[in-house]
């Protein structure tokens, strides 16, 4: 279902309690607002809304002294030190705080960092530079150790850590973002904050603003685990934004229309069918990139009223990635043409040949693992429900790696083995293991992965087909 539609509502965005944007635009208006607004999801939406949530708040004439914007290297103190501090001729005030580093989850990192490098390359060096510093502060890096020597460049030791705590590789395009940000920052004697230390927004939360004072924060991917997070939703609404979804868990397909209807607002024109299809095949689900070629098609259309996919063809390139699981859940269906798509796709866009190893030597050894389990537990008698399985195998998972997880997801990396034989997922991880040592001795990593793929995932024969 989509999403409420206009202005900064192009696409899904709606909290757990069941609030929606509207529903937060409206509080505003009516002059009732909560003390918090935490919008999450897609940093490129979450943004629009903020801004749309905050000039509800604000009335134009008072936004150049009472709405004041953070940026993502914005400290928990920083944030809780401007929301204790009055409007300059008294009234409310609203802190916007846009993508701050110290919501991101560990496992985002890695992505907070390419938004650092972007907005570097960007020719928005004031920016990139405090994202960095951010994420520094959040990888435990202090400001000595990333401050650069006498040559002018950060440490390789400094640079290792980053990379690790990042999760990030460090070429010689990101080593060179590292120095020169660094440099930037030096010679304007930008800090790096203690980004985890919540204690004072904490403090701030549990006092309570000061009456028409209200927090507003733009976020991408938020770690729902942190506490401040759960404390910043608690303390108002939490609404998440994003580029909707349809379809089952397997077969999903973006649904690109409610952004498309926003982004084209005013301009009298319109995405049909077709071209929604193919953008979503090409851009993905990246709205501030949907945003900027949607602009590039509005002008190539000229006076005609409607973009179709042949339009998108000619104006835009293909910037979409397939999600990183994309080539398991191809496996796992047993599609041999999705799989070898994924495969070709991904080494276009400079997916290394091993990293795709690994994705797949995980995929199998996830449902050997699982057909094993079912097998111990049951013998070789065939599950057909996930309410059998957690019945009688889930109980057998051990207690460390079934915390926190629900049995739904087990159970369908067990169905997923249930399409092969058990041979066939033994010889399938017997021939990554071979094709590993070949692609380190030179050969061609695409041709290896093909032949372990068609080998895998061909039709079985009778006599591979037994159990």
């Amino acid at each position: 279902m989509a999403g409420p539609r206009g202005g900064a509502r192009g696409g899904a965005a709606r909290a757990a309690g069941g609030a929606t944007l509207e529903a937060c635009l409206a509080e505003a208006r009516a002059g009732k607002p909560r003390p918090v607004y935490l919008l999450d999801g897609d940093p490129f939406l979450s943004l629009r809304a903020a801004r749309e949530l905050a000039g509800a708040l604000v009335p134009e004439a008072s936004r150049a002294l009472n709405l004041v914007e953070l940026d993502a290297a914005a400290t928990p103190a920083e944030v809780a030190a401007e929301l204790a501090t009055g409007g300059l001729f008294g009234g409310g005030k609203v802190v916007l705080v846009q993508e701050p580093a110290f919501l991101a989850s560990k496992e985002d990192l890695a992505e907070a960092f390419a938004a650092a490098a972007r907005s570097w390359r960007e020719g928005r060096q004031r920016d990139g530079a405090r994202r960095l510093l951010a994420l520094a502060g959040k990888a435990g890096v202090g400001a000595k150790a990333l401050a650069p020597g006498p040559d002018g460049a950060v440490s390789a030791e400094t640079k290792d850590a980053l990379a690790a705590e990042l999760g990030v590789t460090l070429d010689a395009d990101a080593a060179r973002f590292v120095d020169e940000a660094a440099r930037y920052a030096q010679e304007r004697e930008l800090k790096v904050g203690k980004g985890d230390d919540a204690g004072a927004l904490d403090a701030a939360l549990a006092r309570g603003l000061p009456p028409g004072h209200v927090l507003v924060i733009a976020a991408g991917k938020v770690d729902g685990r942190l506490p401040v997070v759960k404390k910043l939703a608690a303390a108002g609404r939490r609404v998440t934004t994003q580029v909707e979804k349809e379809g089952t868990w397997d077969a999903q397909r973006l649904v690109l229309g409610p952004v498309l209807e926003s982004l084209l607002a005013g301009t009298g024109k319109r995405v049909d069918a077709r071209g929604e299809a193919r953008l979503a095949e090409l851009v993905g689900d990246d709205a501030r990139v949907l945003a900027s070629e949607v602009q590039k098609l509005a002008a190539y259309v000229g006076d005609r009223k409607v973009i179709g996919a042949a339009d998108v063809d000619q104006v835009v390139t293909r910037v979409a990635a397939d999600p990183f699981f994309a080539l398991g859940n191809a496996v796992e269906a047993r599609d041999l043409p999705a799989a070898l798509g994924v495969l070709d796709r991904s080494v276009a866009d400079g997916a290394s040949p091993f990293m795709l190893l690994g994705s797949l030597a995980s995929t199998v050894r996830r449902m050997i693992v699982e057909r094993e389990r079912a097998r111990r537990a049951v013998g070789d008698r065939r599950l057909g429900s996930a309410r059998e399985w957690e019945a009688e195998v889930f109980p057998t998972v051990p207690e460390d790696e079934a915390k926190g997880k629900k049995p739904y997801g087990f159970w369908m990396k067990y169905q997923a083995s249930l399409r092969f034989s058990r041979g066939e997922l033994l010889d399938a991880l017997a021939g990554l293991a071979e094709a590993d040592v070949a692609m380190k001795s030179g050969q061609d990593g695409r041709i290896r992965l093909e032949r372990v793929l068609v080998g895998l995932l061909a039709a079985p024969t009778r006599e591979r087909s037994s159990p």
